[in-house]
Order: structure tokens, then C-alpha cells, then sequence
């Protein structure tokens, strides 16, 4: 009877592992972003979602908001003053015991070593990213009439250039007798399945020299330590 009970709770378990790995391969992860900047306010809006499940984060007018989302709805709520303020003691604690700052040239060697596992990171990151739309709509008028000019000319050339990119556009409307700054921006984009970049962020861990230098760069330990 137990050895049919613990069979049961390991084939539930390995089904929900299953699960999850489909779930991570076909699901992608959506980023958006909409930021409204006018002359009296500002207000930019970040989500991430995965599913039923995300975040957002809202700033503008002073104001900042961490939320937590299910199926689109804020769920829990923080003011990020407040989540930046709050430092619990085992952090601070653990701020004293670091060792010795580190050089500049550590961070170097630290670099180079990590760079090789980093690359194939950001391959794997390049390879799942879709961009869906990325517009812009600016009105800009600098101080100088001829900045402004010079500013919009490359502007449209480069809006001419992305021109057969139909998920990118740029327009920006030229202002000469005044300076101001306002416009929209939005974007929209999915990694599609994520699964395959936290495969290579774990094979990266896998390693241990590169465990050992994250450690290093983070104060708590030293390679060969």
C-alpha cells in the first residue's frame, strides 16, 4: 500500500515537472512598456507577464508601484519608496561581513572568464526575442532652432531607414520658437520559450569557476575559495 501511495505522489510529481517544462517551452514571456511624457506630467509603465501571471511596475508624478498581477489584475501592491527603504538586518548584516572592495582589474579578470557562458546567455536571449511594436511619437524643440533641425534630420533618416520594419515607427514633430519635450512610447515584445534560456543560465551555473567568480564579484568569496 505505501509503495503504491509513494508511486502515485512521484508519478503526480513528475507530471507537474512535465508540465511546467511544456509550459516554459510553449508560453512566452510578454514585455510591454508605455511611457506619456507631457509638459505638466510624466508616467511610464512596465509589465512582464508569463501566462495568467506577471508584474507591473507603474512611476510617474512622484509616485512609484510595484504590483503583482493574476489574469491582469493587481493582486498585491508595494510603493517602491517603501520596498527601497526597507532593508532587512540579515542584508545588513551580511553589507558588514563582505570582504575588501575589489580592484578594477578583478572585475576585468572577472569578465573575461564569465564573458564565454555570458555570450551564450545572450544568444539564447537574441534567438527567443520578438519584437511585436516598438513606436514613437516625440515633439521636440530645443533652445537652439538649428539643433532641433539637426535632430530631426536624423531622425527621419532614421524613420526612412526602418521603414519596411512594420513593427517600428518613429515620428517626431519639430518645435523652433520654443523649447519642449513630449511625446509617447511603446513597446511590446515576447521571449518565446524562455525555457531555452534558463537551460543555458543553468548550464552556466553548472560550472564551477563560474559559480566561483560570482561569488567572488559578490563579495562573499574568492576563486579557489
Amino acid at each position: 500500500m505505501a509503495a503504491t501511495v509513494l508511486f502515485w505522489i512521484l508519478l503526480a510529481v513528475a507530471v507537474i515537472i512535465l508540465a511546467l517544462l511544456l509550459a516554459l517551452y510553449l508560453v512566452p514571456v510578454t514585455v510591454s512598456t508605455v511611457a506619456d511624457c507631457r509638459r505638466e506630467s510624466a508616467l511610464a509603465t512596465a509589465t512582464v507577464a508569463w501566462g495568467i501571471v506577471g508584474g507591473r511596475v507603474r512611476v510617474g508624478d512622484g509616485v512609484g508601484v510595484l504590483e503583482v498581477l493574476l489574469a491582469g489584475r493587481p493582486v498585491v501592491t508595494r510603493d517602491l519608496e517603501e520596498l527601497a527603504a526597507a532593508k532587512p538586518p540579515e542584508e545588513e548584516k551580511k553589507a558588514e561581513e563582505r570582504g575588501p572592495a575589489l580592484s578594477p582589474r578583478d572585475y576585468i579578470d572577472a569578465a573575461g572568464d564569465l564573458w564565454p557562458h555570458l555570450k551564450r546567455v545572450l544568444e539564447a536571449v537574441y534567438r527567443s526575442l520578438y519584437l511585436e511594436t516598438l513606436r514613437g511619437n516625440v515633439t521636440l524643440g530645443l533652445d537652439s532652432p538649428a539643433d532641433t533641425g539637426v535632430i530631426y534630420g536624423y531622425c527621419t533618416a532614421v524613420r526612412y531607414a526602418l521603414w519596411p520594419v512594420e513593427a517600428i515607427d518613429f515620428v517626431m514633430t519639430p518645435v523652433f520658437n520654443e523649447r519642449v519635450f513630449a511625446g509617447t512610447f511603446i513597446l511590446k515584445m515576447q521571449i518565446r520559450r524562455p525555457l531555452l534560456i534558463l537551460v543555458a543560465v543553468a548550464r552556466a551555473l553548472w560550472q564551477k569557476p563560474v559559480r566561483e567568480r560570482l561569488r567572488q564579484l559578490s563579495g562573499r568569496g574568492a576563486p579557489g575559495a
